[in-house]
């Protein structure tokens, strides 16, 4: 079911990758590790993990950044600068299950906008017009199901004004 909510702005640390749906699915989870250890190196402890989708290319590749929620007062006097999403309402969709089951779940929240009345914010990126924040938030570890890995996840996408 989806939602739409209000937002506080979140910190984060990500590192970027240019892929394709399949090829995201083999390096997540040593993404996610090598910002895990980043931090970790810095004292920091990780608040969750993040994909932020920042660009959708035609030929089916996405820019995407890979890591994890950070406070970002804890941050101060490193050599990492985190990024942030920013607050707002957002378009919300809750997935618990294979995270196979995502890109339906994506494309069941999009089309639901017009419904209810809703927009996504869009903003000007390397490809052209793309949504302003679209990212997934894993609400817990992985664990191993029928179909692959699961889990608790947030699909949020920021709603135009």
């Amino acid at each position: 079911m989806t939602s739409t909510e209000h937002r506080d702005a979140l910190a984060y640390v990500g590192l970027p990758l240019d892929v394709t749906m399949d090829q995201l699915t083999r390096m997540i989870g040593e993404t996610f590790d090598k910002v895990a250890g980043m931090l970790s190196a810095n004292g920091i402890a990780p608040r969750g993990a993040i994909i932020r989708y920042t660009a959708a290319r035609p030929d089916g590749t996405f820019d995407v950044e890979v890591g994890h929620l950070v406070d970002a007062a804890e941050m101060e006097g490193t050599p990492i600068e985190p990024d942030e999403l920013p607050a707002g309402a957002y378009s919300v969709v809750r997935h618990d299950g294979p995270y196979a089951e995502l890109g339906r779940v994506t494309a069941e929240l999009m089309a639901s906008w017009e419904e209810a009345g809703v927009s996504p914010a869009m903003a000007h990126t390397t490809t052209g017009d793309d949504y302003a924040c679209w990212y997934e938030h894993y609400l817990d570890m992985p664990r191993q199901g029928p179909a692959g890995p699961e889990g608790a996840v947030e699909i949020c996408v920021l709603t135009a004004p």
